[in-house]
């Protein structure tokens, strides 16, 4: 009988300290859901809201918004944030600011990632709006160039599920990297339209030279043409991978194998 409780105590002492540990690591999950902005217009300069496209409502972005539950996740949009607001989400899509950035939403995307968010950031030749929040995570979009990535290195983003050989869009900006960021995207190795912050804080920072890539429109069939598509579909799998899945820390984790010892050692003096 005693050892019976004796086994007892170390399985119920071990999953306790197992999901104490456990819960001091893992973000909050929301089952894959993201966020993205938009504004009234479906062009420059916007009614309300300070990016480039109407992206919930455009048949142009009717792909892109069906793509969110192809891959698993649901989608819904809002022409401004705010902390409350993205505390309630796992992604956030920014596609190309075209006017100055409202400090506090800025700011308030800011704090969010470095609290685990993820997020999703282009910037076209329309201007540099986007660095009030990428210079933040050693990411600023610069000049102005063609779209077409043709050259990566190996990274979840440009491997997982899927190998992308290219990826098309229209006019971009290139992107120079810092600090914890880096390249994984280039024209002919030329310069970089694809940039990554795998550690911003706590969360993940994707910035892209251009939106379009994303878009559907006749004779242009941006969406479903090269790997442009594919490129959405390894930032999702990407995003889900990163976020939901738990992450143990050697401190936290050797928080169940010291309890254990203890017990061990309290029985061999009984």
């Amino acid at each position: 009988m005693m050892r019976v409780s004796y086994v007892g105590g170390i399985a119920i002492l071990f999953l306790l300290s197992f999901f104490l540990s456990a819960g001091s690591v893992v973000a909050d999950w929301h089952g894959g859901k993201a966020l993205v902005l938009y504004s009234e217009r479906s062009y420059w300069p916007p009614s309300d809201g300070w990016v480039q496209h109407n992206y919930k409502e455009s048949d142009t972005w009717e792909k892109f918004r069906n793509e969110f539950a192809e891959q698993g996740w649901t989608v819904e949009f809002a022409k401004h944030v705010n902390a409350s607001l993205l505390s309630n989400y796992d992604a956030l899509f920014v596609l190309t600011p075209v006017e100055d950035i409202p400090d506090e939403e800025a700011q308030a995307i800011i704090d969010w990632v470095k609290s685990g968010g993820q997020l999703v950031i282009t910037q076209n030749g329309t201007g540099t709006y986007a660095n009030e929040i990428t210079a933040e995570f050693g990411i600023e979009f610069d000049g102005r160039k063609p779209m077409e990535i043709n050259n990566f290195t190996s990274h979840p983003v440009t491997t997982t599920p899927y190998q992308l050989n290219k990826v098309d869009g229209a006019t971009a900006r290139k992107i120079k990297v810092s600090g914890s960021s880096k390249e994984i995207g280039w024209y002919k190795g030329k310069y970089c339209l694809l940039a990554v912050n795998d550690s911003a804080g706590e969360g993940v920072v994707v910035a892209i030279g251009d939106e379009w890539m994303w878009s559907y429109t006749r004779p242009l069939y941006r969406f479903d043409q090269d790997d442009n598509k594919e490129l959405l579909d390894n930032i999702l799998a990407y995003f889900t991978r990163t976020c939901s899945v738990p992450e143990f820390s050697t401190p936290t984790f050797l928080i169940p194998v010291f309890l254990l010892a203890v017990l061990f050692l309290f029985r061999r003096k009984g």
